[in-house]
């Protein structure tokens, strides 16, 4: 299954459109007959097309999982029987509705400094630790 498929705006269940902003990152699940190879070689034609664009504090950009048995048809269901497919989660910058682009970098600082305070937090509980426990 072509992964530009996947990728194409039109596809997504969101209001945004990806050919207007960065993807922070890209995971992809396929079920059924697909192998490493034709997983990575996806990958690859799209990282060097450049047709869609990574933030630069995401290195890696896509995860991957495949699940070699064939996707599952419900008897009487609305879909046909296939031999693969391939399911994409995505976060992208190019959210139509909702934080400005600015407020990105601020989110990420605020969680800097949550994350500082929790490693703090912890430091003092093992601290708290090595106290004969006398003030009980």
């Amino acid at each position: 299954m072509s992964l530009m498929i996947v990728l194409t705006f039109y596809r997504m269940m969101g209001k945004c459109d990806p050919r207007h902003g960065k993807y922070m990152a890209c995971y992809l699940m396929y079920h059924g007959d697909v192998v490493p190879k034709d997983v990575n070689a996806a990958v690859a034609s799209i990282k060097t097309k450049r047709t869609i664009q990574f933030v630069d504090w995401c290195p890696t950009g896509f995860k991957s999982r495949i699940n070699y048995q064939p996707p599952t048809v419900v008897p009487g269901g609305d879909l046909a029987k296939v031999q693969r497919v391939v399911c994409m989660i995505s976060n992208s910058t190019s959210v139509t509705e909702g934080m400005e682009e600015g407020e990105f970098s601020e989110a990420r600082e605020d969680l800097a400094a949550h994350e500082k305070d929790y490693e703090e937090v912890g430091a003092e509980a093992v601290e708290g630790e090595d106290d004969d426990g006398d003030e009980y």
